[in-house]
């Protein structure tokens, strides 16, 4: 259950997550600057160890939203979705980020879609993974969103879409004060569908913003529902070569 947008600038991006999860899941650790084998990264964690969004110095952005509408038996040894983004932080082209999928215990997974953000190539890349097959989707370098809902995921897409739409055509359409009153959008109504999403037992539970510019990569990071007024933890590294 999460919102994913994606904003295209002249030099960079904005990309914006809602991360909803039920209220029996364990928190989860703000973003830290992780140095890893090739490159610097930031990210969030679980507890157990994982991610769901990263950004590296590359100016390579990744979130993984899981595909609840695709419907498979159950796994019997099964495999935290949160281990994909963290193996693939520190990639920086779509096939380096191809080729750490492929050494994934794919069939382990349930089905997800990993949105790939890179900028050098102004390139957004979807690889979906059904439980059967890998399957690599190119868009155009244009806004974008992307919505789960483990409750319905199709009604969900469709609330969420209509909410997206009728935001564009505001006057700060864009920017990032504009793109966080959408993520704390409680439209049409309060509860299951609205982007700031609110259920009896579960909700949005995290913001995470990562703007991309020339020269760095920001995150920051919100704990709690979006329409909060909870400070955001702010974490920045240099873009390298």
């Amino acid at each position: 259950m999460c919102t994913i947008s994606f904003v295209p600038k002249l030099r960079g991006f904005y990309l914006a997550m809602n991360r909803d999860e039920k209220f029996t899941r364990s928190t989860a650790l703000p973003p830290a600057i992780v140095d890893l084998a090739d490159r610097r990264a930031i990210f969030p964690r679980e507890r157990e160890g994982g991610t769901w969004i990263a950004a590296n110095d590359a100016g390579v952005c990744l979130a993984l939203i899981n595909w609840h509408r695709i419907e498979r038996p159950r796994v019997r040894s099964i495999a935290s979705r949160g281990q994909v983004v963290k193996a693939l932080a520190a990639k920086s082209s779509d096939e380096e980020i191809a080729a750490g999928l492929a050494a994934l215990p794919l069939r382990r997974l349930r089905p997800f879609r990993l949105i790939a953000i890179i900028p050098s190539q102004q390139r957004v890349t979807e690889w979906r993974w059904d439980r059967d097959r890998l399957i690599a989707h190119k868009h155009a370098w244009e806004r974008r969103y992307w919505f789960s809902s483990g409750l319905d995921e199709p009604k969900a897409e469709h609330e969420r879409g209509r909410t997206c739409r009728a935001a564009q055509s505001q006057k700060s359409e864009g920017r990032l004060d504009w793109l966080r009153r959408l993520h704390r959008s409680h439209s049409p109504e309060r509860g299951p569908f609205s982007i700031c999403m609110h259920r009896p037992d579960a909700a949005t539970v995290s913001y995470t913003e990562v703007a991309v510019s020339k020269r760095r990569a920001t995150m920051r990071y919100k704990f709690g529902p979006c329409c909060s007024n909870k400070a955001m933890a702010t974490k920045t590294i240099s873009l390298g070569d």
